[in-house]
């Protein structure tokens, strides 16, 4: 029998099968001896032992593994954030979109609680930039069901990636789409204006032709171990700049003839956009100066 893991809490895998049953495995010994770990988002085959249990026999091949949170045969990644209550971190953004970017899966941004004083201002001052950079960009009043039409859209037929900052809506979104998932609600405190972690492990949930994955967010260990001349790359449009400067390496600070610092001014590259990748390199130098 053929499914795909839903869940992994505690050395057990839960199997989604192609009939809807659900069994809660064990994974066979050979896959300890082959140095390989079965994950959520997994195909496998399962031997069943019972109407409720069986054992994981094999794996069919990946097309793509997230390491942190730890996902298999990810298409694409919803990334959610509020534009106020908390208020949205253009930097935050940025550093997600580029996390992303290492991992060449498609990324959505979904930005809720516009139905809020003050909401519509910020939207108009960000959609238009990102989708202007070829990110879809969803504006949500998940309560009104606000935006939630567009979201299916991107969502239908693919396994998507759930993430975000807490306290921005992400297990409301999850709940509103998903029902049964009983996703747990944060909220925000009011003196720290910082929403509750809810989500503790991965787990995918199926939504029309596809599967949609709660996690706890994206680590930045891997992103840490990034090459500071590379980052550049993981920003499109100074990606697309820096082909147009002086000399290779360049890191787009204050190198004489640098290309993306001219469309900066210019007006090609968004002003914000730039002051976040001069965030993170300074980031990553340091992270880098820490490793050695």
């Amino acid at each position: 029998m053929t499914g795909r893991i839903i869940k992994a809490i505690s050395g057990f895998y839960f199997v989604l099968l192609e009939d809807g049953r659900i069994l809660q495995c064990k994974a066979r010994g050979v896959f300890k001896k082959r140095e390989v770990k079965p994950l959520v988002g997994d195909l496998v085959t399962v031997d069943p032992l019972g109407i409720e249990e069986g054992i994981i026999t094999d794996l069919f091949p990946r097309y793509s593994q997230l390491v942190r949170p730890t996902i298999a045969n990810v298409d694409q990644a919803l990334l959610v954030l509020s534009l106020v209550q908390p208020a949205l971190s253009l930097y935050q953004l940025d550093k997600m979109l580029a996390m992303l970017a290492l991992s060449a899966i498609q990324v959505g941004i979904g930005l809720t609680k516009v139905d809020l004083p003050n909401a519509s201002q910020v939207l108009e001052e960000v959609k238009p930039l990102y989708e202007s950079l070829r990110y879809p960009v969803f504006a949500l009043d998940v309560r009104n069901e606000v935006g939630l039409d567009a979201v299916r859209g991107f969502l239908n037929g693919k396994i998507t990636v759930l993430t975000g900052q807490s306290g921005v809506g992400k297990s409301t979104l999850l709940k509103t789409l998903v029902p049964a998932s009983q996703a747990l609600t944060g909220h925000v405190g009011h003196r720290s204006k910082r929403g509750r972690h809810t989500t503790t492990h991965v787990e995918l949930y199926p939504y029309t032709e596809g599967f949609i994955a709660d996690t706890p967010g994206f680590s930045q260990y891997d992103f840490d171990q990034l090459e500071p001349t590379d980052l550049g790359a993981l920003f499109r449009e100074i990606d697309q700049q820096s082909a147009d400067c002086e000399f290779r390496g360049c890191q787009h600070v204050e190198e004489i003839g640098c290309a993306v610092i001219g469309a900066m001014k210019a007006g090609v590259i968004a002003s914000t956009r730039y002051h976040s990748y001069v965030q993170l390199l300074e980031e990553l130098k340091q992270a880098k100066a820490r490793r050695y």
